[in-house]
Parts: C-alpha cells; structure tokens; sequence
C-alpha cells in the first residue's frame, strides 16, 4: 500500500501542468478544471480513504488553472473574460502576472489554491472529516462558480480591446501585498481543523504541525500589511499607513487573534485551566479571516479595498458561520464528554498568568475592532445618521460643490465605516498591559527580582507620562490632518510608547544574553527580534501620525523656490505630459500622464530632485476640479474616495530619512488643463506633509519579518530553543 502511494504521487502532480497548457489553450476546459478541483477536494475533505491523492489532485489542478491563467494574461488572450476586465497589451509582464489576483475571480482561486496545497500536506488519515479540504472544496467551488475562464462578450470587445487594469493596481508592491496576505489566510483557515479537534476533546497536545501553520500564518500576514502600509503611503487613496479601514480593520483582529493565539501555544495540554481558550482564539481567528474575505467584497461600508461589482461576499460569510456554528458544536461535544478528557493540573505560576493575561490583551483588541466592524454594518443597515465629526472636510467640500454635486458628495460622506478614533482609545489599554507584561515577562528570566523592581519601574513611568505629558504631549503641535480629539488620548499614547520601550529592551536583554549562553541563539535572537521590531514599529507608527504636519500651496511653474514654514523649500519646474497607452483603464483616448519635475531643499540644505505622478482616464479639462478640491482630496482619503474615477491616480515624491519622511503631493491638472486650450493659469497644487520618525516604524517591520521568517521556518531548531526557554 505504501508503494502504491509513492508511486501514484508524481503521476498526480502531472496533472498541473497538462491543466495548465489546456486551460492556456482551451480557455473553456478552465472552468472545468476548477470545478474538477473543488469536487476532488470535497472529497478529500469527506473520505479518509486516498484523501492525500485527492487533496493533491485538487491542488494540482488549481495551480495548473492559475498556471494557464498566467499564460493567458502574458498573451494578452482578451478573448477571456478575465484577461479584458483586468490586463492590458501595454502593461509590463510583472504587472500582467499580478492580475491574478487583480480580480475577485483570480484572488479565491489562488486562495483556493492555497488551502487545496495544505491539505494536501496535512495529516489527517485517521480524521473523518477534514476541515482544511473542506474549506479549500467550498472556496474551489466558488471560484468554479465565479468562472474565471469564461468568454469575452462579443459587445465588449466591441467597446474595446481591453478594460485595462486598475491604475492603484499599477506597482510593484502588487507583487508582494496581495499574495502574501493570501498565503497568510490559507495558514489561518488551516488552523481551523486542529481547533475543532482540540474543542472536541480529540487533542491532548497541540500538533507541531499546527503551530508551525500559526508562526507562518502570523510572518506572512505581518509581511503583507507591511508591503500595503508602504504601498498605502504612496497612493492619494490612503496618503496614510493607516486608517482603520473595514478590511484593515478586519485584518488587524486576525492579527491579533493569532499574537493571543501563539502565545498560548507554550505548555498547552487539554484538560489545564482554560485549555479551551487557545483552539478557540485558532478558530475565531479563521472564522474572521472568511469574514475579512467577504468585507473585502462588500459595498455596504465605505473602503479603499473593494473588488467593485463583486457578488461572493455572501458566501464568505456564509462560510464564516458555518465554521463559527461547528466550532460551538465541537465545543459542546468536547464539554458533554469532558469526563474523558484526562486533567492535565499545571502549577499557575506568575509567568503562566503573564502570558494568559497577554492572550487575554490581544484578544481584547480583536474583540474591540470586531465589535466596531460590526457595528458599521449594522449602523449602515439600519441607515442611521453619521456623526458630523467623522466628517471633518465635509463642511469645507460642501462651500465648494456644485447645486447637483452636493446631494451624491453628502451620499458619500454619510457611508459608515469603521470610527477609528473611538476603536484606537479602546486599544491603548491593553496595549499598555502588553508592554508591561511582555516587559516583565523576559526581565524575569534574567532575574526574579529584576523582573519585579524593572515592573514597578516601568509602571511609574507609564503612570508619569499619563499624568504629566510625555514626548507626543509636549510636542504635539495641532499641524496635522488628525482631530483635535486625539489630544485628549496623547497622555494614554504617552504611556503606551513607555511600555513599548520596557518590553523592546527587556526582550534586547533577554535575546542577547540567552544567545551568548545557549545553543539556542537563533532561537532567542528571532524572538528578541520580533519583540523589538513589533515595538520599533508601534513608536513609528504613532509618532508619525500623531506629530505629522503638512501646508499647501498654489504655485507657478517656475525657477522661484517657496519656502514652507517646516523650513522646506521647493519648486515645480516643469510638467511632461504623455498621451501614450500604458495598459491602465482610460475614456477612450482621453487618458494620459503627467509628471511633475521638482526639486526639494531639505532644512539641511540638501538638494533632492525628483518627480510626481497625476495620471487619469479622462481629458485633462475635465480633470481639473480647482485647488481648494484638490488640497481636500490630498488630505482626506474619504474625498480621495469620492472623486476617484477610473485610471486616475496621484502619487508623491517622497524623501526619505531617519528623523522624518516627507511627502510632496503635486496635482499639475490646471497646467495640463491650460494646455489643452481651457480657461485655467498653468501653475500646480502642491501639499507638503511630513511624518516624524517614521523610520522606525519600516525599520520595525525588517525586524520582525526577519525573526518571523526564521521561527516559521527553522522548526527543529525553534523545538530546541522552546525547551531551553523552559529551563531558563
């Protein structure tokens, strides 16, 4: 029997690429395959018996489609449906590759993809039914539903060759954002079998397996909101890293279900205190993952995310409760029979309590930023009113807008989305005990009494900074684009960033002195590596977006220097116009680019020259709204939202250092309008921003993709140092 199965093993993964050259040749065999797919992994998923074979033939007919898919985006086939919604003759490969997932039809089958990969690697012979080939069966079955192989309607060819790709799309950080994040929900919806398992009373110990599945699942996720932070700060649809958007916000409780997550694997047996707890916070953490998924697709909240005309939302959700209801069901399987599940008694010492009231932190915030999710929708689906301040440009827009304007631009301001000021004062707190926690934590391992004095240290400082100011207090100028209420929580910010320095040179002392001593060293210093890296970008982000500034100006196009009063000076000399296809969505033959050449001279006196993008779909006339609009579109991404219009994107030139970045936004639409014969003086909008110690918060995110990356994948040596973090 076992030769059997090696044999047939290589003889299965022929079918990838004899799927993919006939999904490349054939286009309608696509649909097919996929649908072939998802029935191979519901059978996977519901038959014990060759479920590995299954898995793999699912698996490799689902990367065989994504493999023909990417062949046929590379050959500019529009005859495909998919291939003329989302690509373009004049695109680069790179980018034509990256509409594999520029659509909601190659985005689930790549997630299919995914998920079909690690059942087919899992374990789970001796299991009935398999959660993980179940759920890779229903997203295979969805995409097969979706139809990504579908034809081209003959009327839409006849409009034009092709839609062109979505002009936010048009980076390289599409390469990277995207992928990873999917990847990383694979790895999540993988964690939900061993947590139904666990509920049920079916695990004594938490499979290796599974917590290798949370580390990668936790790395990749950290990695791909890092990529769309730095792909967020180059585009006028964000212009911020963050803004507690419904999908950013849906992604950011998974993430902090997976932190609570690991750091409950340590120790874990079934039948401890609260043993229930960690394949429960597994299990939510899938669940909102299928949730974050549908989020991404629906149009009932306002978001910079969405996979406009999309209609699988549904189903996402649907399968977030099913996973949710079988989780309640396993649990109370797992409660009637829990004669059966042997007490494992663990001595409580302080350091377990540090670590479950840590668990207990990270699920707080998940909880807090699921529960103003969910309170968008249900605030939109009873259509009540939107406070007045949640709309700080509105006011301003509304003296600008035309009579017929106004009623669609109040429309679009009222569309609830997530209250990220209320959501942010929520999480200060536990994000204070995190720091002080993790603080002590990895003091006491250094030394008992160490760990206690550092404590009441620590606690001092937070309680000091929170009563009389501390660095965001005293400096915070009113510059910036945040409300006036952030003022009343700068004292709480104060106190967090305290903590977050206790925990990041606690867990310097502690990795640098276990590597010194032990064989564990990588081990320790991945660990040390992700603390301080995770607290490195805590400071940055905060700092940058609490102390941020920014002006703006009307400006000449000229050799004249204006002097900004953060002591930047500038200059626009000159805006290239070019009218030639670059694959991205466009009116016709209205579309073009603009690049804006500037120069910057820093308070240094360093010169930096570069330029910015203004690109759109339409003419250039009609491109032109005025400066007071455009000043607002820069600064508020709500308006950013409102007034985008296919093919159009703003990017800036942005220079980079360590005490600051500086953003220099340049709207050139009056020049370029003036060019083509309108009524408007060519001269440009320019809106400096700056962001205080930003650095830190891209230096935090290397550190702690690269200690992420090693515990992910070096897991002989991460058992290895687990057992010596035991004695130590």
């Amino acid at each position: 029997m076992h030769e059997h199965r090696t044999d047939a093993r290589p003889a299965v993964w022929l079918v990838l690429p004899a799927a993919a050259l006939s999904c490349a040749a054939l286009p309608a065999a696509g649909n097919l395959a996929v649908l072939g797919a998802g029935l191979c992994a519901l059978a996977a998923g519901l038959r014990p018996i060759g479920r590995s074979a299954w898995a793999r033939a699912a698996a490799a007919l689902l990367w065989g489609a994504l493999l023909g898919l990417a062949l046929l985006l590379l050959g500019d086939r529009f005859e495909v449906r998919y291939v003329w919604l989302y690509s373009g003759a004049e695109l680069p490969p790179h980018l034509k590759l990256g509409n594999l997932w520029g659509g909601d039809e190659g985005t689930t089958l790549l997630l299919a993809a995914f998920c079909a990969s690690l059942a087919a690697r899992g374990r789970s012979q001796s299991v009935r039914v398999d959660a993980t080939a179940l759920i890779a069966a229903a997203i295979a079955l969805l995409a097969a539903w979706l139809r990504p192989f579908s034809a081209t309607p003959a009327e839409l060819l006849a409009q034009a060759a092709s839609q062109g790709m979505n002009a936010h799309l048009m980076k390289i950080w599409m390469l990277l954002h995207a992928p990873l994040v999917l990847a990383a929900y694979a790895w999540i919806l993988a964690l939900a079998a061993p947590a139904l398992a666990a509920l049920g009373g079916h695990a004594a110990q938490w499979p290796h397996d599974a917590q290798m599945c949370a580390r990668r699942a936790w790395m990749l996720l950290t990695g791909g909101i890092g990529f769309g932070m730095v792909w967020a700060f180059e585009d006028a649809m964000y212009g911020l890293v963050w803004h507690w958007d419904p999908v950013q916000t849906a992604v950011f409780a998974v993430w902090c279900l997976l932190g609570a997550h690991l750091h409950g694997i340590p120790g874990w047996r079934a039948g401890r205190p609260a043993w229930r707890w960690m394949p429960a916070t597994a299990l939510c953490a899938a669940a909102l993952t299928l949730v974050a998924m549908g989020v991404t697709r629906y149009e009932a909240l306002a978001s910079s995310h969405r996979y406009v005309g999309a209609a699988s939302a549904p189903v996402y959700f649907a399968l977030a409760a099913l996973l949710a209801a079988a989780g309640a069901a396993m649990g109370w399987r797992g409660w009637r029979g829990r004669t059966r599940v042997a007490p494992a008694p663990l001595r409580q010492g302080f350091a377990a309590w540090g670590l479950r009231l840590t668990q207990y932190a990270f699920a707080f915030i998940a909880a807090a930023s699921a529960g103003h999710l969910a309170w968008a929708f249900l605030a939109s689906a009873q259509e009540l009113p939107r406070p007045d301040d949640l709309k700080p440009f509105f006011a301003t827009l509304a003296n600008w807008a035309h009579g017929s304007e106004l009623p669609a631009l109040r429309a679009a301001f009222s569309q609830w989305d997530v209250n990220g000021y209320a959501l942010a004062r929520a999480a200060l707190y536990p994000l204070i005990l995190i720091g002080l926690l993790g603080g002590w934590f990895f003091m006491r391992r250094l030394s008992p009494r160490l760990g206690w004095t550092s404590l009441a240290l620590a606690a001092l400082a937070c309680g000091g900074v929170w009563l009389e100011g501390g660095l965001l207090t005293r400096e915070y100028t009113g510059t910036g684009v945040l409300s006036q209420r952030i003022v009343a929580v700068l004292p709480r910010i104060d106190a967090s960033l305290a903590a977050g320095a206790y925990l990041a040179l606690a867990a310097s002392a502690w990795s640098i002195r276990t590597a010194a001593r032990t064989a564990a060293g990588g081990h320790a210093l991945a660990v040390g590596l992700v603390h301080v890296g995770s607290m490195l970008a805590l400071w940055g982000a905060l700092l940058s977006t609490a102390l941020n500034g920014y002006s703006q100006h009307v400006v000449a196009l000229s050799d004249d220097w204006r002097h900004d009063h953060h002591g930047y000076a500038f200059r626009v000399t000159g805006v290239d116009v070019e009218r030639t296809a670059d694959g991205g969505r466009a009116d016709g033959d209205a579309g073009f680019r603009a690049f804006a050449r500037i120069e910057l001279l820093t308070p240094s006196q360093r010169l930096a020259s570069g330029q910015t993008l203004y690109r759109d779909g339409r003419s250039a006339v009609e491109g032109y709204d005025g400066p007071m609009r455009e000043i607002c579109e820069i600064l508020d991404y709500r308006y950013a939202r409102y007034a985008d219009s296919p093919g159009y994107v703003l990017h800036p030139f942005i220079e980079r250092g360590w005490a600051r970045d500086v953003q220099l936004w340049v709207s050139p639409a009056a020049a370029v309008a003036a060019l083509e014969g309108g009524p408007q003086t060519p001269q440009a909008t320019v809106v400096l921003r700056y962001f205080p110690f930003i650095s830190l918060l891209w230096l935090g995110l290397m550190l702690t993709a690269a200690g992420a990356l090693w515990l992910a994948f070096a897991p002989q040596r991460a058992r290895r140092g687990k057992s010596v973090q035991s004695r130590t």
